[in-house]
């Protein structure tokens, strides 16, 4: 009993682990409280990735914020960063690789289909060859023509 409970608070303890060492995610804010950030001087460094229409920026006392704007406010946004004197760096996510996993099971449903096809070849050519109980029908042990025939 106490072993049970004991590998049950394991597993517990060791599935919420994973979610206690993840990294916090930065916090977002509007994008209304961005611009007026920027006109008071206290954005220091903005990223802005244009593929997702979102800004991360660190402000003057260390901390990250991460804003999403509306495509039709990318210019504006980035010429009030240009003239408070913050250069924006332009990034974009990484392009996700392709995942391998469906070529794979393709493959591998292709091979289990030929291993298939070759055990039922197997199967229907050696179902047919089955001896008789008298031997096979060439054999000198069997005659051709019945014993008891008379002429």
């Amino acid at each position: 009993m106490r072993r049970t409970l004991t590998l049950i608070a394991l597993v517990c303890l060791l599935s919420v682990a994973p979610l206690a060492l993840a990294a916090p995610a930065p916090p977002t804010e509007s994008y209304a409280s961005l611009v007026h950030q920027i006109d008071s001087g206290q954005v220091t460094v903005a990223h802005v990735n244009e593929l997702t229409h979102d800004i991360r920026v660190t402000l003057k006392d260390g901390t990250e914020q991460l804003v999403s704007y509306p495509p039709a406010e990318h210019k504006v946004l980035v010429d009030s960063l240009i003239h408070h004197g913050i250069k924006p760096v332009y990034t974009k996510h990484k392009a996700a690789v392709k995942a391998a996993h469906h070529v794979l099971r393709y493959i591998a449903a292709g091979v289990v289909v030929v291993l298939l096809l070759i055990g039922v070849g197997v199967w229907t050519y050696t179902r047919g060859q089955h001896p008789t109980v008298g031997g096979s029908p060439g054999s000198p042990d069997t005659p051709d023509t019945p014993a008891n025939t008379e002429i």
